[in-house]
């Protein structure tokens, strides 16, 4: 795989989890839930379970490095460095207030049910 593809690959996938958070936030907001949100969130937590496998590495970014034959940071998506260096720092906020919110609202539905 060259490099290039590597480098669109991981900015597709960026873009997709990206997406996938503001759903989520969104769905919160406006307590919305359905196939949409059930598939922002199954996108969100295979990017958990793939960092998590990695040990908290993108696996994308070690085999950019292999690819690369370096050891140190490398730059693997098409994304300026300032933004890349700090997707975790941009997302990571947006994605836990849009779960507490829709976890707040699924409570809130479970409250009704047993309310009627």
């Amino acid at each position: 795989m060259s490099m290039l593809l590597l480098k669109t690959l991981h900015t597709l996938i960026i873009a997709v989890n990206a997406t996938a958070i503001f759903t989520i936030l969104y769905c919160g907001l406006k307590d919305r839930r359905g196939p949409i949100l059930a598939a922002a969130l199954i996108v969100f937590a295979a990017e958990l379970v793939a960092l998590a496998l990695a040990r908290g590495n993108c696996p994308l970014q070690l085999y950019a490095r292999e690819l690369e034959g370096v050891d140190g940071p490398v730059s693997d998506t098409l994304l300026p460095d300032w933004a890349a260096n700090n997707i975790v720092t941009f997302f990571t906020p947006i994605a836990l207030v849009g779960l507490a919110l829709v976890l707040r609202n699924e409570r809130r539905r479970a409250g009704k049910a047993r309310k009627d």
